[in-house]
């Protein structure tokens, strides 16, 4: 009886790729290292969660407004020594609120302080709640407001005197409120925790 076994030097079959681990193409003889090849992502990629987005920024709503509530109170006493100063002292009428109230312009021009800066206050808190630099939009708004005022003391009929000195106490009351508010919003801002990683 025969051996069906084949007889002779047998040779060791190919394998059909290469191992695990082992690029293509680069046989791991002496001298070369092996790396594995990443071929997916992480197990744990999918079940990492979503970044969380970024909070909004928030206020100490009882310190803003009394620090709102002082800003309004120092516009309207500017506004007022404004009126005394320039109107009694040298004077030179200032134009534009002091027709709100005739016969007090000392009056009318504390009012217009005073509202100035309770809208500059409401404008700024929504600012905050809104955008994403709150400082930034709202220098430029008081800025612009602030020269458009100044621009229009020089519409009228008056003297150039009163237009001058007008717009430079349009100018004041915008810096004033701009730099008081700015500096009680920096004192009242609460920022978003960071999340944990």
């Amino acid at each position: 009886m025969t051996d069906p076994r084949p007889t002779g030097p047998t040779w060791p079959t190919e394998p059909a790729g290469p191992p695990p681990g082992i690029s293509p193409g680069i046989s791991p003889g002496a001298g070369h290292v092996t790396h594995p090849v990443p071929t997916a992502e992480p197990v744990d990629a999918w079940d990492a969660p979503p970044p969380t987005s970024r909070g909004l920024l928030a206020l100490d709503r009882r310190r803003y407004w009394s620090g709102a509530a002082v800003t309004v109170v120092v516009c309207a006493v500017l506004g007022l020594a404004a009126s005394v100063v320039f109107d009694s002292a040298f004077d030179v009428g200032l134009l534009g609120p002091s027709r709100l109230v005739p016969g007090a312009p000392a009056l009318a021009w504390a009012l217009t302080g005073a509202v100035f800066a309770l809208l500059a206050a409401v404008v700024l808190q929504l600012l905050v709640r809104v955008v994403p630099r709150p400082r930034m939009f709202f220098g430029w708004l008081v800025a612009l407001v602030t020269v458009i005022l100044a621009a229009l003391a020089f519409t009228g009929t008056g003297d150039a005197a009163s237009a001058v000195v007008t717009a430079l106490v349009w100018v004041v009351v915008g810096v004033a409120v701009s730099a008081m508010l700015n500096g009680v919003l920096g004192r009242t801002l609460v920022r978003p925790a960071r999340p944990t990683r």
